[in-house]
This record gives structure tokens, sequence and C-alpha cells, in this order.
């Protein structure tokens, strides 16, 4: 019988003290020009909202709040990833708290750093 995994337990690993989480600047996905970033007009609003096809992360984002946060020096910031990160996303880890030197927060879990795998050019070349 196989295993299922809850979505949740993709992206966040809670094994030790540490609680990571999977997470994703939308901003890269921009820098990126990702065929999965999609934006659409509300018209009830008058707003635009991007979001992810691929729901990586399944947030709708307003677009011009997004601008304005770009425009200072930390930016928007990460939303939580909501599904498996496809090859191509930039995506990295979060910890909420950091035990230095505490038995409780060491990882045991350092696999979840690096899946997937992440993305090489290499992929691409035909031999």
């Amino acid at each position: 019988m196989a295993r299922t995994v809850r979505r949740t337990e993709l992206n966040e690993c809670r094994r030790c003290s540490t609680y990571c989480d999977r997470v994703i600047a939308p901003a890269t996905c921009v820098a990126d020009a990702c065929p999965y970033l999609y934006a659409y007009d509300d018209r009830l609003s008058g707003r635009r909202y991007m979001g992810c096809l691929q729901q990586v992360f399944a947030t709708e984002i307003d677009v011009e709040l997004f601008r304005q946060a770009e425009r200072t020096r930390p930016g928007f910031g990460t939303v939580r990833l909501a599904a498996a990160p496809l090859k191509r996303c930039r995506f990295t880890v979060e910890q909420a708290y950091d035990g230095r030197g505490l038995e409780a927060y060491r990882c045991v879990n350092k696999a979840f750093f690096d899946w997937p795998e992440p993305f090489d050019l290499r992929d691409r070349c035909h031999r």
C-alpha cells in the first residue's frame, strides 16, 4: 500500500524544534518570466491579481501592492509553498527558530533542504 503524503508534509518539516517551511519569493517567478505565472483583472474591485497556475503558491497577490513592496528594501518577501515546487522554482527553506547549539533544534531531516533536485542547465542538453 502506497503511503499518501498530505500536501503540507511536502513543504513543512516538524521533526525538530526548528520548524522549517519551504517558501518562494514571487519576485523570482516574475524575474524568471515563469510561464505558470498568471494575472487577471478583477472587474468588481478594478484591481489586478497574479498567481501560479500550478498552485506552487496558492495565494493571489494584488499586483499594485506587490510592485509597491518591491520598491522597498525588503521587497515583497516570500509565501509558503502550497504544492510540490517545479524544477524551475527557486524556493528556499525558512526556519521559524534558530536554536544554535541546543539539541532540540538539531536538524534531523537534512534532505528537506534539497528536495526537489535543483534546476540544472545540462538537463536540456542532448547527448
